[in-house]
């Protein structure tokens, strides 16, 4: 578990930010300090001179509270841009390794980072600061006279009692509205993300109705925090200005009593106005307050859950070959284990297809020969290391990976086929294009390697951004290519290049994994293995995998609708091969 706290590093500047709010607020006594001076001695021996002087210290001084005001308000923007600049890499490494099906969490703490940058560089951060001060300036008017020191401090109190009175009973209802808008935002994203779909299917009405029933409930609780808010903030005036009335209502028969000057009456009205603004505006900004908590404390668990530790020793560079024992995939949301017990072993220039039906595991065991999905049993091993043992930024410049569903960057192919590599060798994006039989396709584009994709790719056909996607996958000196449905949008031209591709990877070298349902895609590999119910129930060479499961289809099967999609297209596969053999 990681010992990291969002404000680790970052005592000096919080240090630096107090010792500014120290001499600002002390600075703050000018004001009540030349009224009584005035009061005392100008007033009453009428002497100008006194006056000038008095005025040229007061300005004097008060051009050190707007330096140091000013120090703290640009110090305080500096911790914000610090906390962001120090965390974000962190935040979205972990978001990127960490993110699954049953992430719902999105891109939350990014914002939760920009929430708490907002707050710090904000008035109620500030404010915040000034509170403390409170205390110590109704110590001076207690030094004034004991019944004005009374009267204020119990002012200061009721404000207090306010802000506490607004944290009890608005903090439920805060953190559901900040967690119906998570649910509402995260609906957002998803609807975006499948527009297309959302559109055809005319179901924008259902899932636009569906947020807002999510909107709503956010809208509902947030509108009675800022109505709570907003109440006692305006009741947090009230008493302010009770206070000014009562301050000065006693002032005055003090003054009279001859207890007290009239400027000891008009520094303490100041003084009192300069506690109780602090307490004011924290009232003022509780949600903003409250929300940059409820975003420390997700930021603070999400920093939690990195496992701290040294970084593996760095591997020579491996040969490839690649080992499975053993492995076994067991997740909470399910009894049933995704894989059980796969063991094979593929050498430098192999290639292996792996078939079988819906929901055999096959993708789950792509995800797992490329390390995204974790083995609750067995080794997965690059050339004996196990890749958990290897450094994952080390490791990942020799595997390559296409999934099922292929989403581009909004960018240029060049920049895609690179990964947004900003130092990628045009020669190394062209190398790789050609190695996956793609180059063709790419100068033929408008723009060529300079083409723009689009977001996630849009501007691009499906088979388009499927073959964009290998040349990524094979991108760099690959070892190990993994490649789940590659061919599914696919014509025949682009089944032959990728065929060609396999070919290119395996002759340099390359383990070249395929997971598909396309029974003609496994002619010229090596290998093939059959996936059901997650065991690997078959594995052999090739081609005498795929007779037998052509073979095993009868036509009795062929029209039961409840003989899997996959025996079917491995019948379909079986007649068209022996159909080119007749020929």
């Amino acid at each position: 578990m990681s010992k990291t706290k969002l404000f680790s590093g970052q005592k000096n500047l919080i240090t630096a930010i107090f010792v500014a709010s120290f001499f600002a607020n002390l600075l703050v006594l000018t004001a009540p300090l030349y009224m009584l001076q005035l009061f005392s001695r100008v007033m009453s021996s009428g002497s100008t001179s006194t006056l000038v002087v008095l005025t040229t210290g007061a300005c004097l001084a008060l051009v050190f509270y707007f330096l140091f005001d000013a120090v703290r308000q640009r110090l305080a923007s500096r911790l914000g841009t610090r906390l962001e600049s120090q965390h974000g890499d962190t935040v979205i490494s972990v978001l990127v390794q960490s993110a699954s099906a049953t992430d719902k969490r999105g891109v939350q703490p990014v914002r939760d980072l920009q929430e708490i940058r907002a707050f710090v560089t904000g008035p109620a951060f500030i404010a915040l600061l000034d509170a403390p001060w409170s205390i110590f300036f109704v110590g001076i008017i207690f030094m004034f006279h004991p019944m004005l020191g009374w009267i204020s401090l119990v002012g200061i109190l009721v404000l207090l009692m306010l802000g506490i009175a607004n944290e009890y009973f608005g903090r439920s209802r805060n953190e559901d509205a900040s967690k119906a808008g998570l649910q509402a935002n995260a609906l957002v994203e998803e609807m975006v993300r499948n527009s297309d779909v959302v559109r055809a299917m005319g179901k924008s009405p259902a899932l636009v109705g569906r947020w807002q029933k999510r909107a709503f409930a956010s809208m509902q609780a947030s509108t009675q925090v800022v109505d709570r808010v907003g109440l006692l903030s305006s009741f947090a005036k009230f008493v302010r200005l009770i206070l000014q009335i009562g301050i000065l209502c006693a002032g005055v028969l003090l003054v009279l009593s001859g207890d007290i000057t009239p400027g000891v009456m008009i520094a303490t009205s100041i003084l009192l106005s300069r506690a109780a603004a602090p307490i004011e505006q924290s009232i003022a900004g509780w949600r903003s307050l409250m929300s940059a908590g409820l975003a420390r404390k997700r930021l603070n668990l999400l920093f939690a859950s990195i496992e701290d530790g040294d970084r593996p020793l760095e591997m020579p560079e491996p040969d490839g070959r690649l080992t499975v024992e053993n492995a076994t995939i067991v997740v909470p949301e399910n009894q049933n284990p995704l894989i059980f017990d796969v063991s094979f072993e593929l050498r430098p220039g192999d290639s292996l297809g792996v078939i079988g039906s819906s929901g055999s595991g096959k993708t789950t065991l792509a995800r797992a020969l490329v390390g995204l999905q974790p083995l609750s049993r067995g080794y997965i091993r690059m050339d004996d290391i196990a890749l958990t043992d290897w450094p994952a930024d080390q490791i990942g410049k020799y595997i390559g990976f296409l999934p099922q569903r292929v989403e581009l960057f909004d960018g240029t192919i060049a920049e895609n086929i690179a990964m947004m590599d900003e130092n990628a060798e045009p020669a190394e994006v062209v190398a790789a294009a050609k190695k996956a039989a793609v180059h063709n396709l790419i100068v033929s584009l408008p723009g060529g390697y300079n083409a723009e994709v689009g977001l996630r790719g849009e501007l691009l056909s499906a088979g388009q951004r499927q073959r964009i996607g290998l040349a990524r996958a094979f991108y760099g000196e690959k070892r190990l290519i993994v490649l789940d449905e590659p061919n599914a949008n696919l014509d025949p031209a682009g089944e032959e290049a990728l065929a060609a591709a396999i070919s290119n990877a395996t002759d340099a070298g390359a383990v070249v994994i395929v997971v598909t349902h396309r029974l003609n895609v496994l002619r010229n590999m090596t290998y093939a293995s059959l996936m059901q119910d997650g065991r690997m129930a078959k594995f052999g060479k090739a081609r005498a995998i795929v007779d037998a499961s052509a073979k095993a289809m009868s036509p009795t099967e062929m029209s039961d609708p409840k003989v899997t999609p996959f025996r079917s297209v491995a019948k379909r596969n079986a007649d068209r091969d022996k159909q080119e053999v007749a020929q």
